[in-house]
């Protein structure tokens, strides 16, 4: 029997299969099984190509940031999708919706508390809460302002709720600290990139490059450098 493959989580199908037992997607009837194109999709491949990189950048980013600043990045909210969960996946979720219960209420208390702030922001974006990030980072920057960690993970709390001018100034205040600042810089250029300026990515990237070549934010960074410059040219 021939194997095919389910268009949204990709695990192997059967052609008689009607649902997909990985993640319960109805599967279509016909042989094509390849995942289905968005109705916006551009028809130039060099506008689908950036597209791409653009989606692929704001990954990274969240990614980069989350693995940099938050001490418990590695138990960042699996799914809701309770179909697809696995046990240590809901139990892993339980224990960081208690973490910020307790959050909440140690803040009932002390609301201004700079820690508990940073804390709960770090907790709010792991799971995706961005607002709620952005809510506790600027209440934690209002007592002490002089962490760029702290204002990088509010830059990409505003990036993820597509405020990028608010992303790129909070970003810019974390270099005007420390002006070699890896994620800073790269976290710079994803934004100055998302803006449409891919002059001020490269820009950015490029010092990046110059201050810090053997970080892995600037081998990447030098990755898309190459591409954007091949599209440019």
């Amino acid at each position: 029997m021939k194997k095919n493959f389910c268009p949204s989580c990709g695990n192997k199908v059967e052609d008689s299969q009607k649902f997909c037992q990985n993640c319960g997607n109805e599967l279509s009837t016909g042989k094509d099984t390849k995942p289905k194109q968005s109705k916006t999709e551009n028809k130039s491949s060099n506008s689908v190509l950036i597209l791409a990189i653009a989606v692929v950048f704001a990954i990274v980013v969240i990614v980069l940031v989350t693995n940099s600043n938050h001490k418990n990045a590695q138990h960042q909210a699996p799914s809701n999708n309770a179909q697809g969960q696995s046990p240590q996946d809901q139990a892993k979720l339980n224990q960081m919706m208690k973490g910020i219960q307790e959050l909440r209420a140690a803040l009932d208390k002390d609301p201004d508390n700079y820690e508990l702030n940073i804390k709960m922001g770090n907790s709010s974006f792991d799971i995706g809460r961005f607002p709620q990030a952005i809510k506790h980072y600027l209440k934690a920057i209002k007592v002490k302002n002089d962490d760029p960690n702290v204002l990088i993970d509010l830059g990409v709390a505003y990036f993820n709720t597509d405020k990028s001018d608010s992303a790129l100034s909070f970003i810019n205040a974390a270099l005007m600290i420390n002006p070699s600042h890896p994620q800073g810089l790269y976290n710079s250029g994803i934004v100055y990139f998302n803006m449409g300026d891919s002059l001020g990515a490269i820009k950015m990237w490029e010092k990046l490059i110059s201050v810090n070549a053997q970080s892995p934010q600037a081998q990447t960074a030098q990755k898309f450098i190459d591409q954007l410059k091949s599209k440019l040219n």
